[in-house]
Formats: C-alpha cells, structure tokens, sequence
C-alpha cells in the first residue's frame, strides 16, 4: 500500500510539473519558429516597434493586437480579426494551453470586466499580465507570455488606457455626432484650446523631420483632448494612411466630414475613404496569405 502511494505522489507531482513547464517549452519552441530570418524580409510592426510615448486611443489599439502578434505563445493568422469598439474588442488567434491549444475565434473581450493589468514575471523567466494582486486574468490573457518586460509593459499600458477610454475618459470620442453637432451649429468657430496647439506644433516638427509615427502620434493626442478639430482629423488621416494604418485613416476621415461636410475638399476626402477602405481590404488579406505561408503546410498524421 505504501509503495502503491508513493508511486501516485509522484505522478501527481510529474502532472504538475508538466502542467507548468509544457507551456514554456512550447513557447520556446514557436518563439525559434516566429525569429525571422536575417536574409528574409523585415518583419511587421510588433509592440516593441510603437513608441513609449503615453498612450493614445489609436495607438493603444495597435499596441494590443501587436502585442497578441509578439507573443509566442500565440498564432494570429489574420491581424485584420482585431475590431475595436470603445467598450470591448475581438480577435482570432491559436493560443497554446496546457496540454494543447485553443482556438479563439471572434472571441470577444469586454474591457469594463477586465481590472487594472501590470506585467508580472513568471516561472521560468517569461512575463504575463496579472491584476495589482498578482493574480490571473481571466482567458486569454493568463495564456499570454513574452520574454521581455518592455513589450509586457507596452501591452499593460495599452489595455488600460483601453479600460479608460471605455468609461468617463472616453466620453467626447464616444460622442463625436452630437459634439459635431453642436461645434457645426456654433456661427463663430471657438479656437483650439492651448494644450492641443501644443500638440499641433510637436505634430508639425516632427512631421517636417520626417518622424511620420511620432507626428501622427501628436495628432492623435490632440484629438483625444478635442475631438472636434477637423484640422488634427485631416492630417492624422493622410499620415496613418503614408504609415498603412488605412482603418486608422478612414476613421479619422469620417470624423473629419462629419466636422465639415461641405468643405471645398469634402468630395475629395471621400474619395480617399474609398480608395483606403480598399487597400486596407488588401492588406489584411496580404498579411492572412503571408502568414499562412510562414506557418507551411500541415502534416498529415
């Protein structure tokens, strides 16, 4: 009898054990699959890439689904799966779990449910995201890991700034209509408050020194502080669209002719909707197709 619990204790203890380090190993292992080559083309833009600046409703987004993309514990066929809305999002992925993998498909995540989220390092040296109490997440999120801080950080960040802008933070974007009602009905155009032609400038130099991402991100700050400054939208347009952030462009264009609908460019405007809602199209089918190529052929059994 002795002998006989002595045997389970042990297998009990090789179950747990595997439980624990299975993952990491498998991480390990399509962290070596995800390491682009050096004579291969550039890699897409991964967390690490945006910037550390404070957060922004647009740039939190991007961070969000790069930061799905970076982990590799995660396979993200279609980076267009990520929709956002301002109370939640969705997304597709492959996320590995013990014993297996999950197929997330459409999978829905309201950000109101979700607590405050810091990175926390884990067994075996990886980093997750955790509530302040150390505690895990509910799915996905206690299924992602990364290796570095710096990208669990970004990813952190990001979720809340998204947790933030989903309540009273959030409040002007989330009624942009009624607010451009309102600024189109005023007979005298007040002038953009102070902080935003702070804004404005930074956008402006960086824009002339050629830092596309760091002008676009002072926009976007601006309009976080005013919505309804057609000026901020129009220009936050074109350079998310010179970047490829087409969704982002036509977003910003919208809002834009919503502010002006017959402005002298208006016509124009709405042309490029239409041509960016189309490359945007492209795009995400280009980066399904890419990625299914990286992945290869599955094997039969």
């Amino acid at each position: 009898m002795t002998y006989l619990i002595r045997n389970l204790a042990r297998l009990a203890i090789l179950l747990f054990l595997s439980v624990l380090i299975l993952p990491c190993l498998a991480a390990g292992q399509l962290f070596k699959k995800k390491t682009p080559d050096s004579s291969s083309a550039a890699a897409p833009e991964t967390a690490t890439n945006v910037p550390a600046s404070p957060m922004t409703l647009w740039r939190a987004r991007k961070a969000v689904a790069a930061g799905f993309q970076s982990c590799p514990m995660a396979t993200v066929d279609n980076p267009g799966s990520f929709k956002f809305d301002f109370d939640s999002f969705e997304f597709s992925a492959k996320i590995i779990v013990p014993f297996g993998h999950k197929d997330y498909r459409n999978q829905k995540v309201d950000l109101k449910d979700l607590p405050p989220v810091f990175p926390k390092k884990g067994f075996g040296g990886v980093y997750r995201v955790k509530d302040e109490a150390g505690k895990d997440l509910p799915e996905p999120f206690d299924h992602l890991v990364w290796y570095d801080l710096g990208t669990a950080e970004l990813f952190a960040n990001a979720i809340n700034h998204l947790r933030d802008m989903s309540g009273e933070q959030g409040m002007a974007l989330r009624n942009l209509p009624q607010a451009a009602d309102a600024w189109r009905a005023l007979s005298q155009k007040p002038p953009v408050p102070e902080e935003v032609r702070g804004q404005r400038l930074l956008a402006e130099t960086a824009f002339k020194e050629g830092k596309l991402e760091k002008a676009l991100y002072h926009y976007e700050r601006g309009l976080e502080l005013y919505p309804v400054w057609p000026e901020g939208r129009f220009n936050a347009a074109l350079i998310a669209a010179e970047l490829h952030s087409y969704g982002v462009a036509v977003e910003h264009m919208r809002a834009y002719l919503e502010l002006v609908p017959d402005a002298p460019d208006a016509q124009s405007a709405r042309d490029q909707v239409v041509i960016w809602q189309d490359k945007a199209t492209e795009a995400a089918a280009q980066a399904k197709n890419t990625e299914q190529k990286q992945s290869g052929p599955k094997k039969r059994r």
